[in-house]
């Protein structure tokens, strides 16, 4: 690119058009207004893209139609705000039930001008809903937010990928746009980021996957897998994929994966790690499968090297999921079918490595540093629910709830059960217990819900279930609230934390237990929770065990779990 171009001085619009550039976008049909000036400086800047003025925003559209049925490529159509985007929904409806991908680009006032009395400012955001794929909306931000310009360059992307994949079809971007609107600068000569969508009615092309599996012989790569349900193709594969010894394993708890020690602890082994030894063995390449990360240090360390890696994500997802910030490839297979084609293609190539040797002795050591440090503490939740892992049966299905049960669970879950479960999709507190109680008509063996008091009694309901199995069990945590207000950050110094965020529910869990025909049990130190659990677990009547342990303390010897280190 020329140093002399001038491009608008509004990133997000520059980063819009550059990755439409780079999805295949070659013609802009635009109309003229005042609140778009921004759009058409960026499109004008981009020398590569055709424009075409066209006043009429009704015909405009009819012609993008034309373009872009001959030419089955993607066309942009810009406008201003107000009515001028109305006038595109006989074109766009059009393109909607011909499968036609326009992109439909509207410039608007910032959202709280919005039914102000003020020139140009009805309701323009999904506008289009009823005859459009998708809609999208890009606020109107400063330049000097970077996880805002990332937001945009992922909206971009995602809208493209839409508008180009399964029925093609028209995507709505209505953009946002405060004063000054004329302003330009020196354009900027770097590439967008570009997410590619590698799509598949199951199984990837082999020439795709001989060229991935090439890229993947030659990096450093980290697997990484959120929530999973049980499945024995996919752990195959997984087990296969991570053999290769240029691949590192990051498998949560509830990714039903069970790889063993070297893939598990993903907490403990980055808490324990100082940042210049994790920043030296950063991947090149992360590989992701199944749904959201329970591990926030996982999620910030990616983030951290998301300058220096790239990610993949792998299965079938409703959108662009760019949680690490470095997504550059959305390949939609079957994740266990890929994988092992993957590894077919990278096994043949890839040489001698230790990245993964490296990563497994960073490991063990972490893992024998806050060992030890587990057996020397005293009675907490840490100790409880370590005792709770070492005692639980094998064949067992666990259901965990939201907040510090699953988080205790990815720390201390050494001993895999035979599933583990938690309502992840949107991390809610309610009804884990009901989820829990309708699990437990579904398997013939034990299932065991570990749950917190809150959690507990903002859903106990799940006690006077009908049709709940004798073979179902609830292990309580009473710490007197929300104990994980008290670890986190942004919560745990404030002066508000125990009446506002804790909020210690009244739980008459005995008679409650009691009155729906539920056996009861409580410990109130290490001695009575190992003879009361294993009460439980031999009895042959549905049961609940109450675990007390002081929340202040808990926090305390949770907060110092996570701050052990080992050497650099």
């Amino acid at each position: 690119m020329m140093a002399d171009r001038q491009d608008t001085d509004k990133r997000f619009c520059s980063i819009l058009f550059d990755v439409m550039e780079a999805h295949g976008v070659r013609d802009v049909v635009c109309s003229p207004g005042s609140r778009n000036a921004p759009l058409m400086i960026a499109a004008e800047s981009r020398r590569g893209m055709r424009k075409y003025n066209v006043v009429d925003e009704r015909a405009a559209a009819f012609m993008a139609l034309g373009m872009s049925v001959v030419s089955r490529k993607p066309v942009a159509l810009v406008c201003t705000s107000g009515t001028a985007l109305l006038n595109y929904a006989p074109a766009v409806a059009e393109a909607f039930y011909q499968g036609v991908p326009l992109v439909v680009i509207s410039a608007d006032r910032p959202e709280q001008w919005i039914d102000q009395d003020d020139s140009q400012t009805l309701r323009q955001f999904e506008a289009l809903s009823n005859f459009v794929k998708r809609s999208y909306e890009l606020p109107a931000w400063g330049n000097d937010d970077k996880e805002m310009l990332w937001y945009a360059n992922r909206i971009s992307n995602d809208a493209m990928i839409e508008a180009m994949s399964r029925r093609k079809g028209p995507v709505h971007i209505n953009v946002r746009l405060a004063e000054p609107l004329g302003l330009k600068r020196e354009a900027i000569g770097t590439s967008p980021r570009v997410i590619e969508m590698i799509s598949s009615d199951g199984i990837v092309n082999k020439e795709i996957v001989r060229e991935l599996g090439r890229r993947v012989a030659g990096s450093k790569v980290m697997f990484v897998a959120g929530f999973l349900p049980p499945d024995s193709r996919m752990h195959k594969s997984v087990g296969e994929f991570c053999s290769l010894p240029n691949v590192v394993a990051m498998t949560e708890t509830l990714s039903n994966l069970h790889l063993g020690e070297e893939a598990s602890g993903v907490d403990s082994v980055l808490t324990a790690l100082p940042e210049t030894r994790l920043d030296s063995i950063s991947p090149d390449i992360v590989i992701s499968v199944g749904g959201s990360l329970v591990s926030r240090k996982l999620k910030e360390y990616l983030r951290r090297n998301n300058s220096v890696c790239e990610h993949w994500s792998v299965g079938w997802n409703h959108t662009t999921s760019d949680c690490f910030m470095s997504l550059t490839k959305r390949i939609e297979a079957d994740p266990a079918r890929f994988l092992h084609q993957l590894y077919a293609a990278a096994v043949k190539h890839v040489g001698d490595s230790s990245y993964s040797s490296i990563w497994n002795e960073a490991r063990r050591e972490a893992f024998k540093a806050k060992d030890e440090y587990v057996d020397s503490i005293g009675w907490s939740e840490l100790k409880a629910f370590s005792i709770i892992d070492e005692m639980l049966p094998r064949d067992v299905n666990l259901f965990l709830s939201n907040g510090t049960s699953v988080r205790y669970a990815q720390i201390v879950g050494k001993h895999q059960p035979h599933a583990t479960y938690c309502n992840r999709g949107v991390s809610g507190i309610d009804g884990c217990g009901s989820t829990a109680v309708g699990g437990a008509m579904k398997y013939n063996g034990k299932t065991v819900l570990v749950t917190g008091d809150m959690s507990m009694a903002y859903d106990v309901a799940a006690l006077s279930l009908p049709g709940i199995p004798d073979r179902m069990r609830i292990i309580v945590i009473d710490n007197n609230g929300g104990g994980i207000f008290r670890f986190i950050p942004s919560t745990s110094r404030l002066e508000e934390r125990e009446r506002y965020f804790c909020c210690a529910p009244q739980l008459p869990l005995r008679h409650l237990a009691e009155g729906y025909g539920w056996e009861y049990h409580e410990a109130t130190d290490e001695t009575t929770l190992r003879e009361s659990l294993s009460m439980l677990l031999s009895s042959p009547k549905r049961g609940v065990l109450r675990i007390v342990c002081d929340g202040e303390s808990s926090a305390a010897i949770l907060r110092q779990y996570m701050q052990i280190t080992v050497p650099e």
